[in-house]
């Protein structure tokens, strides 16, 4: 349909980890340029993105259910990456926690990380039809060596914080999808939690913007060389 209508198209599937974002997960994205030159590939940015301990390793411990709109970094950035998301007040706000039942908490100490629902006990998923059929990313607990699995609905997913026996807050699941400290999301923690799961990562969605900018610009001044 766009070329149709007079664009060049190109289809690219981006993994979020090739541009610094500390996170394994894939976007299609679709560039469109009139007429009948076809867009230029975006480029990769980084063969090693953070780890989940340097993206969030300096924001403070919390309990399940934590409502807290403000509290003090922990200690000093972990990472470059992280200290570039850091507010310059010393602190940031977003640390909201779904407050799960006891029983859900007893079945992510079972959980070790990098591991999911298959290390829960079945007489703890006894509630479950056939708990044989979720998916390997419920119950996931992150690693702190390695980037995270997908931030998506991260609270009906149960993704679990690397080593504290709870869900992921509003900030941390944020700083995972490289938005910076001092970015607000409103309403409810399940909209916010919604609004951050559905988000393309702020770093993802600037190369892509750059590199079409990038790429329009050397275009334009080969053709004007070329005349």
């Amino acid at each position: 349909m766009l070329r149709d209508i007079g664009y060049e198209t190109r289809i690219e599937v981006l993994n979020s980890r090739d541009f610094g974002v500390p996170q394994d997960r894939t976007r299609v994205f679709v560039v469109a340029r009139r007429g009948s030159e076809q867009p230029r590939t975006i480029p990769r940015q980084v063969s090693a993105p953070p780890t989940v301990h340097e993206a969030i390793g300096d924001l403070p411990p919390l309990e399940n259910g934590a409502r807290f709109s403000w509290l003090p970094y922990s200690g000093p950035a972990c990472s470059e990456y992280a200290e570039t998301l850091r507010t310059k007040e010393g602190g940031c706000g977003g640390h909201y926690v779904t407050k799960n039942s006891q029983k859900v908490i007893e079945r992510y100490r079972h959980i070790h990380p990098g591991g999911n629902w298959r290390n829960i006990p079945a007489a703890l998923m006894s509630n479950y039809k056939d708990r044989t059929r979720c998916h390997t990313g419920i119950y996931r607990r992150l690693r702190d060596e390695e980037g995270a699995s997908v931030i998506g609905n991260y609270r009906k997913n149960m993704l679990i914080h690397p080593t504290q026996d709870r869900g992921l807050s509003v900030r941390e699941a944020a700083r995972l999808q490289s938005f910076p400290d001092w970015f607000e999301f409103s309403g409810s923690i399940g909209f916010q939690q919604q609004q951050v799961g559905n988000a393309v990562p702020p770093l993802l969605a600037n190369a892509v913007f750059s590199g079409i900018l990038e790429a329009e610009t050397k275009s334009m001044n080969e053709g004007a060389g070329g005349e």
